[in-house]
């Protein structure tokens, strides 16, 4: 791996994590070597960032709404490179008003709650006039901590030295943008005593480094509360259907069985019979940044979501190229007799419906979506974030009812 850029530590913010169980003495020589090359930090916030209390979280949006106010030199330039507030689409940024974009309960609940927490803590820490360190006067206005609570969450970088844990902000390396097929890495390398892009590959003259930030665990409503965006075929997203253990829904449905599905048979008819017993290999051949690895990774992520209904689960399907064959010879299996295939029907049926449902319950279809993102009128920031959230979800939807029924086909 080849380096092209690098970073002195003198250069960045660092904070240690958890510095009563691991100790602070690479944040400590960070914050003395920064200072020796930026000048002094006022002495209430110098104690803040070395304190054994205080998530690492807050104090380094402490440090960089300091630097907001009292930046000189090169810390000006890079405050001045980074967006605005106005510019950010993380969940905390969405006014309630503009919630109902997502068209998601769940992203709205989500949103409220994160809003409130910064608000809580502008008021107790940051705010110049009520906040604990109001002498540094950091943050006139909640949009200020707002700001900063966001640049944390969004670019923070992550390293372990010498067994301690620390958070870091690294001007212009916090810039690359995040790809599922990166072409560089980030790291500390010790022995030059900086934080280094490296190169996993030949990168062509003009292209774009992309990254990973590591959150390939998070599902789309944790990137938009730390990024504000979702990732095309998140495999951690979730068709959210109701298994119908719960009295209301078992009432609702007067008492039928919860829906129940042949796994293999199902995994055949949508060209994943191979993947059976583990469905990680799939995933991993669907790392791809096209259009068509999203859909793939979307329709892994259906049959994932359709796990509760799925018996026989972990047997390999033999002859896997016969999708569309009849049920009874999809998956090497036995053939269904004539009452396990209707109620094999019965189940695609009363899953699809909660497809049509789930649907039916946001006031624009994925065509419209589509045409909005597409169209000539230009989307604010937030409202092109939200779009794109809730096409995503029902792109997931669709993808679940369209297995479905490619399962159904075979039901003949």
């Amino acid at each position: 791996m080849s380096c092209f850029q690098a970073m002195d530590w003198c250069n960045l913010l660092c904070v240690t994590d958890q510095p009563k169980q691991t100790g602070n003495a690479f944040g400590r020589r960070c914050l003395e070597d920064w200072q020796m090359l930026h000048g002094p930090l006022p002495p209430l916030l110098q104690r803040y960032l070395l304190a054994d209390e205080g998530d690492w979280f807050l104090r380094l949006a402490a440090w960089l709404l300091w630097l907001k106010r009292n930046a000189r030199g090169p810390w000006r330039l890079y405050i001045d490179l980074l967006p605005k507030e106005e510019e950010m689409s993380c969940l905390m940024n969405y006014r309630p008003e503009k919630l109902p974009e997502f068209q998601s309960p769940l992203i709205e609940a989500r949103a409220r709650v994160e809003r409130e927490q910064i608000s809580a803590l502008h008021e107790r820490l940051f705010s110049s006039t009520s906040g604990e360190l109001r002498a540094l006067q950091l943050a006139d206005s909640l949009e200020d901590t707002l700001w900063a609570a966001c640049m944390v969450n969004s670019r923070c970088f992550s390293e372990t030295v010498a067994g301690e844990t620390v958070s870091l902000m690294v001007p212009c390396a916090d810039m690359a943008n995040h790809v599922l097929s990166p072409s560089a890495s980030y790291h500390f390398v010790p022995e030059a005593d900086a934080f280094q892009l490296q190169a996993l590959q030949d990168i062509p003259a003009g292209a774009e480094a992309c990254i990973s930030y590591g959150c390939t665990h998070k599902d789309s409503l944790a990137l938009l509360r730390d990024y504000g965006f979702v990732q095309p075929g998140n495999l951690n997203d979730r068709v959210p259907f109701n298994a119908g253990d719960d009295i209301a829904s078992q009432l609702a449905s007067g008492g039928s069985e919860r829906p129940r599905l042949s796994g293999p048979r199902l995994l055949t008819a949508v060209g994943l019979g191979q993947y059976a017993a583990d469905l990680t290999p799939a995933a991993t051949a669907a790392m791809g940044d096209g259009e068509a690895a999203a859909a793939q990774r979307r329709l892994i992520a259906s049959v994932m979501s359709l796990q509760p209904f799925l018996r026989d689960l972990g047997r390999p399907a033999a002859g896997a190229a016969a999708a569309g064959a009849a049920a009874g010879a999809a998956a090497g299996l036995p053939p269904l007799a004539e009452g396990d295939v209707a109620r094999e029907r019965q189940s695609v049926a009363a899953l699809q419906a909660q497809c049509r449902s789930l649907l039916s319950r946001m006031p624009t279809s994925a065509a419209d979506d589509e045409a909005l993102l597409s169209g000539p009128q230009q989307l604010g920031v937030r409202q092109q974030a939200a779009v794109a959230a809730r096409l995503e979800t029902k792109r997931l939807i669709l993808a679940a009812a369209d297995a479905l029924q490619r399962y159904a086909d075979t039901l003949q």
